[in-house]
């Protein structure tokens, strides 16, 4: 998430923390000037022949300070901030901003704990921009008779479930459980009644007190949607008002459950009431790669405690992305419409999801025909003595513009080494070696810190609120894992923990912990299991942007940080590291495909009238980025950076295609009624990159696209672009109907059938991999393989 206060930074100012270290005279840190700092700072704690600093250095400006997660109780005090999700707000504001849990939504406000299922509204902020929104809704407001709750506390999770408290610190609270999927909320009061505020005189309802209905249920219609509260046996209820009721609970069962009801016919009615009081504890999702069939399979899982009868079994709302990949077809009683499309209920205590992985590469294999052989070498040789600049022309000097540097450079050694400039690739590597290890020994002014007040490792200086807001670490750290997985591939010791591994570990742990309970870094810090795919935004506050939740906009810079975990985890022999970033880009790839680029049509609508969605919210989605409306970079931010690993950005050619068929249309709508800055970019911006993708669908039209002398991404080469295009001229469009029995692989094939079998032994020892048709190929140690 490239916040709105940060739109400045990446148009090209430099952070805030720049600017204090260049008045400091500390640019020659920047320039890699020997050893700025003589001797390891105080404070710093050795990691391998890395360091790392437990608090910033120096004096933070406003704009720097990290958040401070205030609003915590009971069992979420020991365990680590757990920044980056849907329910993150919570911690961060006296009262929260919307959650948007699909397929209802929610709110802890001073009125009370206000819930309700949003309607579809299609909005357009300006003559260029498009919106789809699902608005919070307070149709129903809980709020205690008994005590006046002074905030909202985050004071339980697991994987997909969120438990809140609304009271004062030493004395009686109401509490709400919810969750992803599920139409329900649970509560408990500790004392008195609960008062329920209806936001509109319902249209009907089920009255408790007339014969021959349960006591306990009470069902209305409010704006259109049927809500039904089941109360325990013993309670009673008063209408107090046209829009008013009061729940009176007895002393020793202080429980009850709100559902949104997809109708409210007698028959829908029963069936909740058969689940309304199996209350949730926990929730766990659980993965599994198998190499063999190249299978990930994910189950998830909610523990329930029977508050009335014996009945455990609850109602789990599956998302599309989900439903797609049920194993075996399953029928639904009940679906709702939703910001992510049709969530669709199933009765029991978990599911599991079955997709394959398609394979990822280091490197791709040296092209074949010498003719594009020696149109790469001619550019190969500049790019190599230009290097450096990759670091000194970026935007800014922090971890997100020097991380993108790194990944350019990573890409580059692979080029060399695919079409053997061997001493070309030596260079490279060693210039990423230093820039890695000056960043890891804390020495020199762009260092690490691992805050364990908030649960973090963090580089300095901040960019796009790195710090301050917990933003974009995710997209961040993927270019500096796919530089560090570069390394490894080809010298294992430096990255050994005794080297320079253990700083990258620190890295690693920010973003893919997978231990739940730790104190030092949340579980899966931007992954949101449940929905599919990463979280940008730390804190979610700030702006009234936030009514809409947590959000992620370069969907391709969460992709490439799986991808990089990928690599380092097959690099450095960490095959649990390894499974666990499969099932992230996996997973993250299916979320894309289906909430990003909607290619079954389920989720964005005639209405949106768009190719894709640029950025996705809790509660909306939009034709628009943080920055800018040019149609270049509105179309390119959620393909950026290419590696090998950006094959799945092919995945359908068609619909490739219809993108760049409408680009036409939106360029001249742009320069028409789009919001064109007084310093416009190059017409051309991003040209490399638009080219890249569309060489995946049709790599004539790619290359055709792409000038040379154009406008070059600032993650990007000119080298590895031509590279890109010419391979896929010759390999053809990636292949998915074909697996392998390991993890590094792809599969191309041309228009007149060839196949073009890649695979990468990142091990010492020789490899045989065979493909899902019985190509066999035998990869020899530390090489990448190729057969037709």
């Amino acid at each position: 998430m490239r916040g709105p206060d940060s739109m400045a930074g990446i148009a090209g100012a430099v952070s805030t923390r720049l600017a204090a270290l260049l008045a400091a005279g500390c640019l020659t840190a920047f320039a890699f000037s020997p050893a700025a700092l003589a001797d390891t700072p105080d404070g710093a704690v050795a990691a391998g022949a890395g360091a790392y600093f437990t608090k910033a250095r120096g004096s933070l400006g406003p704009d720097e300070r990290p958040p401070v997660a205030e609003y915590r109780s009971g069992a979420a005090m020991g365990r680590a901030v757990p920044t980056n999700q849907w329910y993150s707000s919570v911690m961060f504001e006296r009262w929260a901003y919307p959650l948007h849990a699909h397929p209802m939504t929610y709110r802890p406000s001073e009125r009370g704990f206000e819930l309700g299922l949003p309607d579809r509204h299609a909005e357009s902020p300006d003559a260029f921009q498009r919106d789809i929104v699902y608005p919070h809704t307070a149709a129903i407001v809980i709020a205690p008779t008994g005590f006046k709750p002074q905030d909202a506390r985050l004071e339980q999770f697991s994987d997909w479930l969120v438990g809140i408290r609304m009271g004062t610190p030493d004395g009686p609270a109401l509490h709400a459980t919810v969750l992803h999927g599920s139409p329900f909320s649970y509560f408990e009061c500790d004392s008195g009644d609960v008062r329920v505020t209806l936001g509109a005189k319902p249209e009907t309802n089920v009255d408790p007190r007339s014969p021959g209905n349960d006591p306990r249920v009470v069902v209305v219609t409010v704006a259109g949607h049927a809500y039904a509260f089941f109360a325990p046996t013993g309670a009673s209820w008063e209408w107090s008002g046209p829009t008013e009721l009061v729940l009176h609970l007895p002393a020793t069962t202080r429980y009850f459950s709100v559902a949104g009801l997809p109708d409210a016919k007698p028959a829908t009615v029963a069936d909740f009431l058969g689940v309304a009081y199996a209350f949730p504890t926990t929730t766990r999702t659980d993965w599994s790669y198998d190499e063999k069939s190249s299978r990930v399979r994910t189950t998830y899982t909610v523990e329930t405690v029977a508050r009335e009868g014996k009945g455990l079994k609850t109602f789990m709302g599956l998302y599309p992305h989900q439903w797609s990949a049920l194993p075996t077809a399953t029928a639904s009683p009940y679906k709702y419409d939703s910001v992510r499309g049709a969530i669709r209920l199933i009765a029991g205590n978990s599911f599991v999801v079955e997709r394959t992985f398609h394979g990822i590469l280091p490197m791709w294999a040296a092209l074949e025909d010498p003719a594009h052989r020696s149109q790469v070498d001619s550019l190969l040789s500049g790019d190599v003595a230009k290097a450096d600049e990759l670091y000194t022309h970026q935007q800014g000097r922090g971890t997100y513009w020097i991380g993108k540097a790194i990944g350019a450079t990573a890409q580059l050694i692979n080029v060399a080494e695919a079409e053997g400039r061997g001493s070309a690739r030596d260079e490279l590597l060693a210039k990423l070696k230093r820039r890695f290890e000056n960043w890891f020994d804390a020495r020199h002014a762009t260092h690490f810190v691992h805050d364990k007040t908030l649960g973090t490792v963090v580089g300095f200086p901040q960019e796009f609120h790195s710090y301050q807001s917990m933003n974009d670490h995710h997209f961040h750290y993927g270019y500096w894992l796919m530089g560090a997985a570069n390394i490894a591939l080809r010298d294992p010791a430096w990255a050994s923990e005794e080297k320079w591994g253990a700083m990258v570990g620190k890295i690693v742990a920010d973003i893919a912990t997978s231990d739940r309970s730790g104190a030092e870094f949340p579980f899966l810090r931007n992954f949101d299991s449940y929905e599919g795919h990463a979280w940008a935004s730390g804190t979610s506050t700030g702006g009234p942007v936030f009514e809409n939740g947590n959000n992620q906009e370069s969907s391709s810079e969460a992709v490439n940080a799986w991808a990089g975990l990928i690599l380092w985890g097959e690099a450095t022999g960490n095959r649990a590291l390894r499974d666990l970033g499969i099932y992230l880009y996996t997973t993250e790839v299916a979320a894309v495909q289906q909430y990003w680029f909607d290619l079954d049509h389920q989720v964005l609508g005639p209405d949106f009238g768009k190719p894709f969605a640029v950025q996705v919210f809790g509660g909306k989605f939009s034709y628009n980025t943080w920055w800018t409306e040019e149609p270049h970079q509105m179309y390119g931010i959620n393909a950026l950076p290419f590696t090998p690993a950006s094959t799945y950005l092919g995945a359908d050619p068609a619909y490739v295609r219809s993108v760049f068929a409408s680009l036409p249309a939106e360029e001249k709508h742009y320069h028409e009624h789009g919001n064109i800055p007084s310093n416009p970019p190059p017409d051309d911006i991003w040209q490399d990159a638009l080219a890249s993708w569309l060489a995946l669908a049709d790599a004539d039209a790619g290359y055709a696209r792409w000038n040379k002398q154009g406008n070059v991404e600032s993650g990007e080469t000119r080298t590895r672009t031509l590279f890109w295009l010419l391979s896929l001229k010759e390999m053809g469009n990636p292949d998915f109907s074909l697996t392998a029995d390991t993890a590094l692989y792809s599969v191309f094939r041309t228009a007149s059938g060839t196949r073009t079998y890649l695979a990468y032994n990142a091990h010492a020892t020789p490899l045989k991999v065979t493909f899902s048709d019985g190509k066999v190929l035998d990869v020899a140690p530390h090489a990448l393989g190729r057969a037709h």
